[in-house]
């Protein structure tokens, strides 16, 4: 099962979309598994996006209570 949306841009967004699509319209298996990868990378990208501005969201919030 793939996560939601919430961290996505809108261009990753619609490449999803077009992934998914072309996943449920694939003639092997191999082929939807190549799809669905494609998918989850995206996901893990947007998530470490998030990750990565919440931490320095952070730095800056100690830099600034520090001065």
């Amino acid at each position: 099962m793939l996560p939601d949306d919430a961290y996505l841009t809108p261009e990753e967004k619609i490449l999803v979309v077009k992934l998914r699509s072309e996943m449920f319209n694939a003639m092997t298996l191999e082929h939807m598994k190549f799809y669905k990868a494609e998918m989850e990378k995206i996901y893990e990208q947007a998530e470490r996006r998030e990750e990565f501005k919440e931490k320095v969201k952070k730095m800056e919030e100690e830099i600034r209570s520090h001065v």
